[in-house]
């Protein structure tokens, strides 16, 4: 008996193509959305709207509060570190499996994410830097092939995406030394050393919560001050 893939509903539809918006920082963190606006911006109904935010809210890239409305997400500390330490158990667990069961594909994967990110670069296209990103690291998850790992990433992984769009625009991520990361890291996968790939992938995530608690001093720091 043949199975086909269960089409995606409307509501699951429209979730995708706002998941997708909040990840690319189309929407700033923090910002309240319009289930009006949202469903003139698709071309769908308020109740599909509805229903998607409600998925985007189990996966903590929305907030939804009974009378007030629903909001982007706004990472504090403690949602960072555990955003940051779930990524990091993932992945270099992920790392060990994939290299050993799924190796060519695993390097095949990285490396389309890598050129991506470097013609996003050279055209200067922040968009295609983080499709490009998303895309180097999903290699690395979908390589274990271990579908609980996969899913648990991809039901987790947006605030994260959403967080390091957001820094790199307000405080300019290091380029040079995130891509000389991405580059060690498909050395370290190319030679099978998965202890040096598991070092460089948590060096990698650990730079962005750096980044992360830097922006949230700042902010501390900008709101102490009265206002004039």
């Amino acid at each position: 008996m043949t199975h086909y893939p269960r089409q995606k509903s409307v509501a699951e539809l429209t979730a995708d193509r706002i998941r997708e918006a909040i990840i690319l920082g189309e929407y700033p963190l923090g910002t309240k959305l319009s289930e009006q606006k949202l469903a003139d911006q698709y071309e769908v109904s308020r109740s599909p709207v509805r229903e998607a935010l409600v998925l985007l809210q189990t996966e903590g890239l929305v907030k939804v509060f009974p009378k007030s409305g629903s909001f982007i997400f706004s990472p504090d500390e403690q949602m960072t570190r555990d955003l940051c330490e779930h990524r990091e158990i993932l992945e270099t667990a992920s790392l060990a499996l994939a290299i050993s069961q799924n190796h060519q594909r695993l390097m095949d994967g990285m490396q389309d994410g890598m050129d991506q990110m470097l013609n996003a670069i050279r055209v200067g296209d922040t968009k295609q830097y983080s499709r490009g990103d998303l895309k180097f690291h999903r290699a690395i998850i979908s390589g274990s092939n271990n579908h609980s790992m996969i899913k648990s990433y991809e039901t987790t992984i947006g605030p994260l995406m959403a967080l390091r769009t957001h820094l790199f625009r307000v405080r300019g991520i290091h380029l040079d030394r995130s891509m000389e990361e991405h580059a060690e890291l498909i050395d370290a996968c190319a030679e099978k050393d998965v202890s040096r790939a598991q070092i460089i992938s948590i060096k990698h995530i650990n730079h962005l919560s750096e980044h992360a608690e830097e922006e949230q001093i700042h902010n501390a720091q900008s709101s102490s001050f009265p206002a004039l």
